[in-house]
């Protein structure tokens, strides 16, 4: 949650305080999440741009 008392720098070390294998986990499962549910034609773009 965002409050109006923590600057950036406190933003940041909250963010970067969570695991890495955490952060990794939730990327993978949205990256699997947008492949499943885009269309034929998003995801040829996405394939295109990992190339």
């Amino acid at each position: 949650m965002t409050s109006k008392w923590e600057t950036e720098d406190e933003r940041a070390l909250r963010f970067m305080s969570i695991p890495v294998k955490k952060k990794l986990t939730w990327l993978y499962e949205m990256n699997k999440f947008l492949n499943n549910f885009s269309s034929g034609k998003t995801r040829k773009i996405r394939q295109n741009l990992r190339e």
